[in-house]
């Protein structure tokens, strides 16, 4: 039976690029005629929105935020190079890269042998944002390993647990992987130490009712045609379900199988009740306490609605991997929040230790 290591992090594409007030996507937000003329006064703002502005526009926070996103990683990192895998499951969205209007799946596995992706074009709308911080040449190419055996193994028998998962063969996106799969492989060797592990990409619809709406980002706060909502997401319950599904099949594989869920959770320009500005904290910190306090079915209780109404999307990438983490009994062993106001989203890191490891106090 296959070992499954569990952990979680955030796919926040400025993480690729140096600490500043440039990272904070605010200044771009309060121009938007949807957010309220009040918001547009940081005066205005929720004393540690204010606080974490500063006078610097964010600068020093964000040094703070991103060296605490980086220590997380490199546990998550050492976690993985000592569990040592046969193969990494990565569930990520898909922000108007390889899905678009002419096919949207609630779930896609991709069957590929390699993957050659463009990390620093970033997804469609994003801003330029400078020099990355390993000086990579703004054409560098990452190369990744997929794992076509455990990706069709996947595909193949997630039917009989009544989860017919679409494939995909080919990427459809020019940059290669969406953002949420290049930035997680480049995070888990944010050190540049050597990445060889093979990964398998597994696209869950987290954008949904927003995903052709906003067109992968923040078009719904520029446009002068406000469109009617996408059809929705998968449910939580879906996303939990799928989880342990997955997780049965990975343990009957003969894969030691790392899980990933990759997103940061309420994102600031998701949030209609903050004026499309900051994050839902409140809502994204009691996750949190649930995640922390293994009480793992109030994802799988969530409903859509109370999803969408904190801007909390992507946090359907985590789901399965929640769901799996149940399945298989593992609880945290290391788990952190890392909040901000205004880098658009709070961001959470986590290791969910083989049950075996638990037992031994690793």
């Amino acid at each position: 039976m296959g070992e499954i290591l569990g952990v979680g992090l955030s796919h926040f594409p400025p993480f690729a690029y140096r600490p500043g007030p440039s990272m904070s996507i605010v200044k771009r937000s309060i121009t938007s005629p949807r957010v309220p003329e009040r918001l547009k006064d940081p005066k205005n703002w929720p004393p540690p929105m204010q606080a974490e502005w500063g006078d610097d526009e964010g600068a020093s926070a964000a040094a703070r935020h991103w060296e605490r996103f980086a220590a997380g990683v490199r546990r998550i990192r050492a976690a993985v190079d000592e569990f040592r895998p046969d193969v990494i499951v990565i569930f990520g969205d898909d922000q108007y890269e390889n899905f678009r209007e002419e096919f949207i799946p609630q779930f896609c596995v991709f069957i590929v042998d390699e993957m050659r992706s463009s990390p620093y074009g970033g997804p469609p709308g994003s801003p330029a944002r400078g020099p990355n911080r390993w000086d990579d040449p703004s054409d560098a190419v990452l190369i990744t390993r997929g794992h076509v055996a455990a990706a069709s193994y996947l595909a193949r028998r997630l039917p009989e647990g009544s989860f017919d998962v679409p494939y995909a063969y080919k990427l459809n996106n020019p940059m290669g992987l969406g953002h949420a799969f290049m930035h997680t492989v480049q995070y888990l060797d944010y050190d540049r130490t050597g990445w060889d592990y093979p990964i398998v990409p597994f696209h869950v619809n987290a954008y949904g009712s927003s995903v052709i709406r906003n067109q992968g980002l923040t078009a719904h706060l520029f446009s002068e045609d406000v469109k009617e909502p996408d059809p929705p997401a998968p449910t939580p319950r879906r996303c939990f379900e799928l989880g342990q599904q997955v997780a049965r099949l990975m343990r009957e594989s003969p894969w030691r199988t790392v899980l990933v869920g990759s997103s940061s959770w309420s994102h600031g320009f998701l949030t209609e009740k903050n004026g499309w500005l900051y994050p839902d904290v409140d809502s994204d910190r009691a996750r949190y306490d649930d995640l922390a306090e293994g009480r793992f079915e109030a994802f799988r209780d969530l409903s859509l609605a109370e999803v969408e109404a904190a801007g909390q999307n992507e946090l359907l990438n985590w789901v399965p991997l929640i769901g799996a983490m149940y399945e298989l009994g593992q609880l945290p062993t290391f788990c952190e929040f890392n909040e901000s106001y205004i880098f658009n989203s709070c961001k959470v890191s986590a290791i969910f230790p083989p049950r075996t490891a638990m037992a031994v106090g690793r």
